[in-house]
């Protein structure tokens, strides 16, 4: 698709992660139903087949378009989109049916997200062009200030600082970090862009209070990464907002500050030791990954004060519950999970040779280490299309004056 029609679909998917999605998550809060707008949200896929679709007939309706123009016959183009029908009734009932009971299939079916939202994002960018890094700072400034609108909602709720916020998006565990992945992505789309005096970017300064908004300690270290290495202008500048994010860093460690969004039971460390030590009982796990269907570990950790008897077996832990996607995707896929990621991640860079792909590399590294980001829809595909966008090649007159100092 060419034209105005593809410049109009093609960034539709960054507004539905950082626009719909938390829009979705905050009007399920708002009409006490937040179970019905669940599967809109971050964490859900709804949204993502529903985009899926509006590009399916996007597609389709050019196609008519293009057959209409050159005077050809349009049934090839409704046998298609009737097929297409008949397919997508008859795998929904399959997966009704069948695939949905099937409880063993369900970890390997979420594994599977990732790939998948990969491929809807490459077939995206396939059809509509990758869209401009323009669009994403635009995505995330709303965000930004969406991100800053709860913090200080919920400060005065509250009646104190809370880090973090969540009284619009709720209190669940990781919101924080999903927030501040996707506003990292927003910023190393701004990071191209050359400073001139007098013209402030309302963008950036947006994207920047949204992530200092999030307290986020893996979101601020890779913005404060990106300004320190990737942002153009004077390195005092640069240093010094870099210090800033340190010292936000700082303050969500040490400071007795609430926090609205509560931690995760097992903390990554157990995690990380619990991955080892399976993979080191099973040599084969290395290459192939572990059984996704049978607990990788069994945890006994102190719940509030309460200890576990010593003869207790304790609380199984699966390889889905593990919050770390590069130590998930070590897990659930070996060697080749993560490495898979970071070559192809690296190679989109590679190609577009700009400050914007070395700053979503920064965030993937960082945020995928330390947070499920790769694992919920919402980033999985953003960073997907961000990748695509970032791939591709620039004037050969804007590649030396892109490369970074």
């Amino acid at each position: 698709m060419n034209g105005r029609p593809a410049a109009l679909f093609a960034p539709l998917p960054w507004f539905a992660a950082f626009v719909a999605a938390p829009f979705a998550v905050l009007a399920g809060k708002l009409a006490g139903q937040s179970e019905v707008f669940h599967s809109y949200g971050p964490h859900g896929l709804r949204l993502w087949l529903l985009l899926a679709g509006v590009g399916l007939l996007a597609s389709l309706v050019q196609a008519a378009r293009e057959r209409a123009r050159q005077q050809r016959p349009q049934w090839p183009v409704l046998a298609l989109a009737l097929g297409l029908a008949l397919a997508t009734v008859i795998l929904t009932r399959l997966l009704v049916v069948h695939v949905a009971p099937a409880e063993e299939l369900a970890p390997l079916l979420d594994e599977l997200r990732l790939p998948a939202l990969a491929c809807f994002a490459a077939l995206w960018a396939w059809s509509f062009g990758a869209p401009e890094r323009g669009s994403l700072a635009q995505a995330g400034a709303g965000l930004g200030a969406l991100v800053v609108l709860d913090f200080l909602l919920t400060a005065i709720m509250a009646r104190s600082l809370v880090l973090g916020g969540g009284y619009l998006f709720g209190d669940a565990p990781g919101a924080a970090d999903t927030l501040a992945f996707l506003l990292c992505l927003a910023l190393a789309a701004t990071t191209d862009d050359t400073p001139e005096p007098g013209a402030p970017r309302l963008a950036r300064w947006l994207i920047l209070a949204g992530l200092f908004a999030t307290f986020s300690r893996p979101g601020l270290a890779a913005g404060g990464l990106i300004c320190l290495w990737l942002e153009r202008g004077p390195w005092r500048a640069r240093v010094a907002m870099a210090c800033a994010f340190g010292l936000a860093i700082w303050v969500s460690q040490t400071l007795p500050l609430p926090h609205m969004a509560t931690g995760e039971e097992l903390d990554l460390n157990w995690h990380y030791a619990a991955t080892m030590e399976a993979l080191d009982q099973d040599r084969r796990a290395l290459f192939v990954g572990l059984p996704l269907d049978v607990p990788m570990a069994l945890a006994m950790p102190d719940f509030q004060g309460l200890l576990w008897d010593v003869e207790s077996e304790g609380l199984p832990v699966s390889v889905f519950e593990i919050p770390s996607s590069g130590l998930r995707l070590l897990a659930a896929w070996g060697v080749s999970g993560p490495l898979t990621v970071l070559v192809a991640a690296a190679a989109c860079v590679l190609r577009g040779r700009t400050r914007f792909g070395l700053g979503l590399l920064i965030a993937l590294v960082l945020c995928g280490a330390l947070t499920p980001v790769l694992h919920i829809p919402a980033t999985a595909a953003a960073l997907a299309l961000a990748l695509a966008s970032a791939a591709r090649r620039s004037p050969p007159s804007a590649d030396a004056a892109k490369a970074p100092a």
